[in-house]
């Protein structure tokens, strides 16, 4: 090989590798920035990725606890809680998704804050300002933390007065306290700045049409909604030919007509939405006009088995009103044939100081008033006591400290809790957030904290 061949070859390899080290050059800080990307670990026991940051988009995968995720970006999602924008390997394949904030640990820095650069106020708010709130539904806490506990739930359009102004401890970001109308009450919370607007998007007032009149509900049980939508929280269970007076209506976010709504559920005024094809201008009858009296109207009953659940319609299938103990006298109102063809009984009855209706199985009570000395509840002293005094034998723990909150679960009289802070509810009340174990899980939820010695 000669002397000019090895030099020309020479200076290719040279070249070569300057290239080679210009490309490494370039593309480092891509490898460093992707290198110090947050991960994220999934919390719970089975944690959905969804296709967009929203609870009512499809299912891309299920992953399991402890799995690992990059995070790309946060959002905030339709229902106005922080959302991640993560990738993940799943079987095998690379997969994109979205999924809660609050169901992963983070570790490391997100990158592309939703706060950023996309403000939703176009200038810093003032005290005393007004502000309009715009997701379809922000949750109001009650301190500047996604962690904190909810006191309230506002709608898009909402009108607000911001208070003053703090940077969240635990997201950086800022949040404002702010005053509100709710049901006729004066709240005040903290809300995420980036969830109020400047000018009135629509919804609770704008895109809303004054309606007057009554109606009646025209199904069995018609669930009455927080906000227009079949996603929003149910705040009432009414049987039909109950009668309600409308506010206003909308379209919802399915698309379908709504209406607002006051009404009375438990000798409580109550407002929310139901869809407007639930309720017609002609009462069609209560849900047990069908029913017979068949010689039990006003008949006193005992409860048999150790818990009965009361039902909101004669079905299994009915949203459970209460939880009855063993032993706990009831009057029974009717007797209907139920969806699974057996006979219910429709039962008035005390629980919790209050007043209740609701409808159980004909199997599950025994006709005629038990004796002082022969309840069925006497081998039982806890729920024989609980019948002649404020406690119930069965306490509801619900997922916030409002008494229209889902329940989470229902713990007999004398099960052990731990306690982890006490709070102010939606209802003005106290309320403890506790944690517990049920069916060897572990749970945390509210509940009064006038229930717990």
């Amino acid at each position: 090989m000669s002397t000019n061949t090895i030099r020309r070859q020479g200076r290719s390899f040279l070249s070569v590798l300057l290239m080679l080290a210009l490309f490494i050059a370039l593309l480092g800080p891509g490898i460093h920035a992707e290198a110090a990307r947050a991960t994220g670990t999934v919390k719970n026991r089975i944690l959905n990725v969804r296709s967009s940051a929203s609870t009512s988009s499809s299912i891309v995968c299920k992953l399991t606890q402890g799995t690992k995720v990059t995070i790309i970006s946060d959002t905030t999602g339709d229902d106005g809680l922080k959302w991640y924008n993560v990738y993940f390997a799943y079987n095998g394949d690379a997969k994109e998704g979205f999924v809660r904030a609050d169901l992963v640990n983070v570790s490391g820095s997100v990158p592309g804050s939703s706060s950023g650069g996309n403000s939703s106020l176009n200038s810093a708010a003032s005290t005393g300002s007004g502000r309009y709130v715009k997701p379809p539904v922000a949750i109001i806490r009650t301190y500047p933390s996604t962690n904190a506990d909810i006191r309230s739930r506002l709608e898009r359009g909402s009108s607000v007065t911001v208070l003053s102004s703090k940077t969240g401890a635990d997201d950086g970001r800022t949040w404002y306290k702010i005053s509100f109308n709710k049901n006729g009450s004066a709240m005040d919370g903290y809300i995420r700045g980036d969830l109020l607007v400047e000018t009135n998007p629509g919804g609770t007032g704008s895109n809303s049409t004054d309606v007057s009149g009554t109606r009646y509900i025209n199904t069995d049980m018609a669930r009455i909604r927080t906000y227009a939508s079949p996603n929003g929280d149910i705040r009432s269970n009414l049987p039909r030919g109950t009668q309600v007076t409308l506010i206003s209506s909308k379209t919802g976010d399915d698309g379908a007509s709504w209406y607002k709504i006051s009404y009375t559920d438990n000798g409580r005024p109550l407002t929310g939405y139901i869809r407007s094809d639930l309720v017609t201008a002609d009462n069609p009858g209560s849900a047990s006009s069908g029913s017979t009296s068949g010689g039990t109207a006003n008949t006193p009953a005992t409860v048999k088995p150790a818990v009965a659940n009361i039902r909101t319609y004669a079905s299994t299938s009915g949203d459970i009103r209460s939880k009855l103990p063993a032993g706990t006298s009831v009057t029974i109102q009717s007797e209907t044939t139920g969806t699974d063809g057996r006979k219910w009984y429709q039962i008035s009855y005390t629980y919790n100081g209050s007043a209740l209706k609701g409808y159980i199985r004909s199997d599950l009570v025994t006709l005629g008033s038990t004796s002082a000395g022969g309840s069925s509840s006497s081998g039982n002293n806890s729920a024989g006591s609980n019948a002649n005094t404020n406690t119930p034998a069965v306490a509801e723990v619900r997922t916030y400290a409002s008494p229209y909150a889902d329940i989470r679960a229902t713990l007999q009289n004398g099960t052990k809790v731990t306690i982890l802070k006490e709070v102010t509810g939606e209802d003005g009340e106290k309320w403890t957030n506790i944690s517990f174990t049920q069916n060897d899980k572990k749970m945390e939820g509210y509940i009064p904290s006038s229930l717990i010695k």
